[in-house]
């Protein structure tokens, strides 16, 4: 049992750290997107239009690679994609598609969005990056795409581990990125992990660690990063995942469920 007055002395301190700085950005993205909403994009109302419109094409990137993939049927999930996805909706000629858009705040955005009568022709559902596999089926997607998200997460590796589960053999996860914004935004909030590329190879880092990302996966990917102003990364799938054991799956929910009660109790202990 916890006493009132102090925190275990084997709490896992770093998960609940990470916990908790990744919380306490939670009131600025919610703020940003209540005011988008609400001004119908603010500066970027071409944006929203864009995003809220059915007939919006998919993003020319997007679609060429499930183009040339050969594709007649894409299934694409949007990782970390706010209220309402960004990639577009209507797939090039001959071709069908599903759209999953998830975040880890999609029930604060349905409450937003429907309070203000807002309807999205695709509707974000819930799911943390680091978690994927918990709410989606493995292998069953062509294309994972991520932008402005990963690095907001508290665990990036662990949520690119998690694409590479639910994406297909072969499979492409893509990733456009600003670079070093934790480094720009002070390390607040969301904003605690840089993405950059150095000597083509792609990059995580804070502070003084660093993590070459290639080698830090857990089986053999096929990678292409450049940064020119923004960074933009190709992961391809080559290998199959290994089975994650439900004895880990198990502990990790463990582990997760404690840091979170924990950062609870601290709060509440002011």
């Amino acid at each position: 049992m916890v006493t009132p007055t102090s925190l275990p002395r084997d709490l896992p301190t770093d998960l609940v750290e990470r916990f908790d700085l990744w919380a306490s950005g939670i009131p600025y993205e919610l703020g940003f997107w209540t005011h988008w909403a609400q001004t119908r994009g603010g500066g970027w109302p071409d944006e929203f239009a864009a995003r809220m419109n059915p007939e919006t094409p998919l993003v020319p990137w997007l679609a060429e690679r499930a183009t040339a993939a050969g594709l007649t049927h894409l299934r694409v999930l949007d990782v970390g994609a706010g209220p309402v996805t960004s990639i577009g909706y209507v797939p090039p000629p001959g071709m069908t598609i599903e759209i999953i858009a998830t975040d880890p705040l999609a029930d604060a955005y349905t409450r937003i969005f429907d309070a203000m009568g807002l309807r999205r022709p695709v509707a974000t559902t819930f799911a943390p990056a680091e978690e994927l596999s918990a709410y989606l089926p493995e292998e069953s997607f062509d294309i994972v795409h991520c932008r402005n998200a990963l690095d907001h997460s508290f665990d990036p590796i662990r949520g690119l581990t998690e694409m590479l589960r639910v994406v297909k053999m072969d499979g492409q996860i893509m990733l456009y990125h600003n670079a070093n914004e934790a480094e720009g935004e002070g390390y607040s909030g969301f904003h605690q992990y840089n993405f950059d590329v150095e000597d083509e190879r792609f990059i995580i880092w804070r502070g003084d660690k660093r993590w070459d990302v290639q080698t830090e996966l857990p089986i053999r990917t096929w990678m292409r990063s450049r940064r020119r102003g923004h960074v933009a990364v190709l992961i391809e799938k080559r290998k199959p995942m290994p089975r994650e054991r439900e004895n880990r799956f198990r502990e990790r929910f463990a582990e997760n469920q404690r840091a979170l009660m924990n950062l609870l109790i601290r709060r509440s202990l002011g």
